[in-house]
């Protein structure tokens, strides 16, 4: 037996006021093209993006700029991390939890309704796009245990669903929905230069939790930190660099240009430590592991593995436990 969250109650619209809807906006595609449908039939949208340290990167704010919305972002915080390592409804192909994760979705944006006076949901889900969470019975599943089954609209396919709480009300006219199915984006595309809509991510992106290499580096951090010990942070690190498992206790994170090079740095903390090249081209390196003799001769040895140019070896430079600067 499925537990399910309680179901919602979302608020009425007041006397006179438009109806108001609170729009899941990945930054990619689809969910523009659902707002923009929402819009042309003369309701309110507030666009609700939750950051994601599994996301490919999108600039949601210029969606929602061209759109012409208000966007509200929210982190999905520590308990996506725990949902990541522990999933309900287990993984698809690879690390990627996407019913559990669309369900916790559903009841981040559930709980914003009465917040943001909006009376329904929406998303940019599309029929028989994703195999394991758009399918109809999946969709079906995640709206009764996320407790939103009816007050969820999904625009783009709405035609081809059941009938939602908004359309019996009268609040959305379902013959202005489409009947889009597939995995086909020819039509979306379509509608997109139709309404002149060029902010997006490119079709077909969105979660690096489908790809085969993040999703090694997602599994290896869960198989070499105890439960509940892996943070958002982790997981962020994880899209950058080349990442060295030296050991259990001991992995090594390499840039790969300048650019990551001055990224790994903002990842340092009580457990990370970055050692640094001096005047030679090679690649920061942050150990993920104590401050030891050990573990700088294993970063040392790999920056210089990784040198492009250092005929007269790699001087590096690092801070102690004491924060004193070293160099060698």
């Amino acid at each position: 037996m499925i537990a399910r969250d309680t179901p919602i109650t979302p608020p009425a619209p007041a006397d006179g006021a438009r109806v108001r809807a609170l729009g899941l906006l990945s930054g990619g595609l689809d969910s523009a093209l659902a707002a923009k449908i929402l819009l042309d039939q003369g309701i309110d949208v507030i666009a609700l993006h939750l950051e994601s340290p599994t996301a490919c990167r999108s600039d949601v704010h210029a969606v929602a700029q061209e759109l012409g919305v208000p966007l509200v972002v929210r982190p999905k915080g520590e308990a996506y991390v725990a949902l990541l390592r522990h999933p309900r409804w287990g993984y698809g192909r690879h690390m990627n939890p996407c019913i559990d994760c669309r369900h916790f979705m559903f009841r981040i944006g559930a709980a914003c309704l009465e917040e943001f006076g909006a009376q329904f949901l929406f998303t940019g889900e599309v029929l028989g796009q994703r195999p394991m969470s758009q399918t109809r019975n999946a969709m079906e599943l995640i709206d009764r245990a996320a407790g939103v089954a009816g007050w969820i609209v999904r625009p783009l396919s709405g035609a081809l669903l059941d009938v939602t709480e908004p359309e019996r009300r009268g609040w959305i006219d379902r013959a202005r929905m489409f009947s889009i199915a597939g995995r086909g984006r020819n039509l979306q595309l379509e509608l997109a230069q139709r309404w002149n809509l060029t902010r997006h991510q490119s079709p077909g992106g969105g979660c690096l939790l489908t790809d085969v290499h993040f999703s090694k580096r997602v599994r290896d951090l869960f198989d070499h930190t105890a439960g509940g010990e892996a943070t958002v942070d982790d997981l962020a690190l994880l899209k950058l660099g080349r990442h060295v498992r030296v050991r259990p206790d001991l992995k090594i994170v390499l840039g790969r240009d300048h650019d990551e090079n001055r990224a790994l740095a903002r990842f340092e903390n009580d457990g990370r430590w970055c050692v640094e090249p001096v005047g030679a081209s090679a690649p920061t390196a942050l150990v993920c592991g104590s401050r030891d003799d050990s573990n700088l001769e294993a970063a040392i040895g790999l920056i210089v593995a990784h040198a492009r140019r250092a005929p007269d070896g790699v001087q590096v430079r690092w801070r102690d436990a004491q924060g004193r600067e070293r160099s060698r």
